[in-house]
C-alpha cells in the first residue's frame, strides 16, 4: 500500500513537473513544432530529389541563377550547389563500413553498382569519416547521411535559444533567436536541402558555449573539442575556450587598478590573472578525450596529419585578370579581380596565399579577448563580448583564409546572427537586453546578404557585415540619432495617450461612483418602503 502511494506521489510529482515545463516553455515548443513542419518538407523535397536522380553519384544540386520579382522589382539571385554528398560523403561512408582505412589511399577509391568513382585524399578528422558510415547504416535509400545533417542542424536551435537566453537575461530573445535560426535561408538551403557538412561541428560549438554560460567548464570543453574532431575549422572557436579557461575571474568591487596598471605588474600577479592549476586540469582532459580518439590512427596511418593539413592549405591566384572556375573556392583577392584591379589584386594574392593576413587579424582579435576583463559581478555582458569577438574572429578566418570558402560555409554564422540581432545584444553593457523588432528580421537579412548575390561578389557583402558588427558601437550611437525623431513623436503620443488614458480613467472612476450612489439611494428608498409596508402591517 505504501509502495503504492509512493509510486502515486512520484508519478503526481512529475506530472506537475511536466506541466510547469509545457507552461513555462510553450512559446518555444510552438516554435520548435512549427519549424519541425518546415524542415520537413524542405527535407522531403531533398529526398525526392536524391532519389530520383539516375545514378547515386551525380547528385548535382544545382539552382544557379534565378529571378525574384518582389513588388514589382527583379531580384536577381544565384545559389551555390554541389555533389558533395554523393562524390564524397556517400563514397566514404561506404568505404569505412568495408574496413577501408580513412587516410590511406584506397579511402579515395570506390566501385559500386558497377561504378567507379575516385575523390582524393581524405582531409578531415576522423569522427567525420564515422558520422558518414552511420548515416550509410540507417536502413534508408542512400540519404541517412543527409538525415543526421538535419538532425544536428536543427537541434542547434536549442543551444541558440539557451545561449541567446543566458547572455540577454531574457527568455523572449531566447525563443526569438531560436525561430529565426530555424527559419535562416542559409540553414535551410544547405543544411537540409543540399546536405552539406557544416551542421554537426556548429552544433557541437554552440552546445559546448551554452555549457560555459552555466558555468560547466568540463563539458564545454568536451564539446568544443568534440566539434574540432569534425572539422579543422573549429581549431579557431577553440581560441575563446582557452581565454575563458585560462583566464581567471576579477570581481569589479575588488578591481582596484587600471589595465596600464596590471600589465607594468604583469610578471608579478601571473597567478592572479591566470588560473594555471584548472587550465591544465582541462588541457589534461582534451589530450585523454582527443587522444582515445586520435592515437589509434596516429600508430595505424603516420601520414594523417599530412592529409589534415591539406585543408588549411592555399593555392595562389592563376590569372590576376578572370576569374576562376565554378568549382573553385572564392578568396579576397579575387574581389580585385571582379574590380579591374590587378595590381591590387597581386597585392592581396601574396598577403593571403602566406596567411599574413590571416595570422595578423587573428592575433589582434585574440588580444581584445584577453583584454575584455572577465568580471565575475557581469558575466553575461564578458560571455556576450567574448562570443561576439568570436564572430568577428570567424568572419576574419573565413575572408583572410589561403584555401577560400563555398558559400555554406557562412551556415556557422546563421546562429551568431541570430544571437546578435539587434544593437543592444551587441553594444549593452547591462546584463539583461530587450526584444527589439530588428530582431526578427536583421538575421535572415543578414544570411540573404552570402546566400543570394552572385558567387563572384557576395564576399562584399561578407566585409560589410565584419565592419559592421566591428563598429557597432559607431553604428548604434549613428542609428540611435537617425531614430530620435521617430522616438519624440512617439514619446509625444505616449504622453498625449497616457493623459486621455487619465482622464478615461477619472471619467470610469466618476462613473462607478455615479452608478454606486445610485444604486445605494435605489437601495435606501425600497428598504424605507419596505419598513413601512411592515410597520402598516404590523399596524
Amino acid at each position: 500500500m505504501r509502495l503504492a502511494q509512493r509510486a502515486e506521489r512520484f508519478l503526481f510529482a512529475w506530472a506537475v513537473r511536466g506541466l510547469r515545463f509545457l507552461l513555462e516553455n510553450v512559446v518555444l515548443i510552438l516554435v520548435l513544432c512549427f519549424a519541425a513542419l518546415v524542415w520537413n518538407q524542405v527535407f522531403h523535397a531533398a529526398v525526392v530529389d536524391f532519389t530520383s536522380s539516375d545514378l547515386w553519384r551525380y547528385r548535382g544540386v544545382w539552382i544557379g541563377n534565378g529571378e525574384l520579382d518582389i513588388f514589382g522589382y527583379t531580384l536577381e539571385y544565384q545559389l551555390e550547389g554541389y555533389t558533395d554528398y554523393t562524390f564524397y560523403y556517400f563514397h566514404w561512408g561506404h568505404n569505412l563500413l568495408r574496413g577501408v582505412m580513412p587516410y590511406s589511399p584506397g579511402f579515395g577509391y570506390l566501385e559500386l553498382d558497377g561504378l567507379v568513382n575516385e575523390n582524393g585524399a581524405f582531409i578531415f578528422p576522423p569522427l567525420t569519416a564515422f558520422l558518414y558510415a552511420i548515416g550509410i547504416m540507417i536502413p534508408v535509400d542512400g540519404w541517412g547521411i543527409g538525415l543526421l545533417f538535419a538532425i544536428f542542424g536543427y537541434f542547434t536551435a536549442l543551444p541558440v535559444y539557451g545561449i541567446a537566453k543566458q547572455l540577454s537575461g531574457n527568455k523572449r530573445v531566447g525563443e526569438i533567436a531560436a525561430f529565426t535560426y530555424l527559419m535562416n535561408p542559409n540553414v535551410l538551403y544547405h543544411t537540409t536541402f543540399v546536405w552539406l557538412n557544416t551542421a554537426p561541428f556548429i552544433f557541437f560549438f554552440f552546445s559546448g558555449f551554452y555549457m560555459l554560460t552555466k558555468g560547466k567548464r568540463d563539458a564545454a570543453t568536451l564539446l568544443i573539442v568534440t566539434a574540432a574532431l569534425f572539422k579543422q575549422t573549429a581549431l579557431f572557436l577553440g581560441i575563446p575556450l582557452v581565454i575563458y579557461l585560462i583566464l581567471r575571474t576579477q570581481y569589479s568591487s575588488r578591481i582596484i587598478e587600471s589595465t596600464t596598471e596590471r600589465a607594468k605588474r604583469f610578471l608579478e600577479r601571473t597567478t592572479e590573472f591566470f588560473d594555471i592549476r584548472q587550465f591544465m586540469i582541462s588541457v589534461l582532459i582534451v589530450f585523454v578525450f582527443v587522444g582515445a580518439i586520435m592515437f589509434p590512427f596516429f600508430i595505424a596511418q603516420p601520414n594523417m596529419l599530412n592529409n589534415l593539413r591539406l585543408a588549411m592549405g592555399g593555392f595562389p591566384l592563376v590569372s590576376l585578370t578572370e576569374l576562376p572556375g565554378y568549382g573553385s573556392p572564392m578568396r579576397l583577392q579575387l574581389l580585385a579581380v571582379v574590380v579591374g584591379m590587378p595590381v591590387l589584386a597581386q597585392i592581396l594574392d601574396g598577403l593571403v596565399y602566406y596567411g599574413f593576413l590571416l595570422w595578423f587579424g587573428t592575433a589582434l582579435i585574440v588580444g581584445f579577448m584577453f583584454l575584455e576583463p572577465k568580471d565575475g559581478d557581469k558575466k553575461s555582458f564578458y560571455l556576450r563580448r567574448l562570443l561576439l569577438l568570436t564572430m568577428i574572429l570567424m568572419l576574419w578566418v573565413h575572408l583572410t583564409g589561403p584555401r577560400g570558402v563555398y558559400k555554406y560555409y557562412f551556415t556557422l554564422f546563421a546562429p551568431f546572427f541570430s544571437i546578435f540581432s539587434s544593437a543592444q545584444m551587441v553594444t549593452n553593457r547591462g546584463e539583461t537586453v530587450p526584444f527589439s523588432l530588428s530582431m526578427l528580421w536583421l538575421p535572415i537579412a543578414l544570411s540573404l546578404m552570402i546566400l543570394l548575390p552572385s558567387r563572384n561578389i557576395y564576399l562584399f557583402s561578407v566585409i560589410l557585415i565584419l565592419v559592421g558588427y566591428a563598429l557597432a558601437d559607431k553604428i548604434g550611437t549613428f542609428w540611435s540619432f537617425v531614430k530620435a525623431p521617430g522616438r519624440y513623436i512617439a514619446k509625444q503620443s505616449s504622453g498625449r495617450l497616457q493623459r486621455a488614458s487619465f482622464l478615461l480613467k477619472d471619467i470610469k472612476t466618476n462613473l462607478i461612483a455615479i452608478h454606486s450612489g445610485l444604486f445605494a439611494t435605489f437601495d435606501y428608498y425600497l428598504n424605507e418602503e419596505q419598513n413601512n409596508e411592515h410597520l402598516a402591517d404590523d399596524a
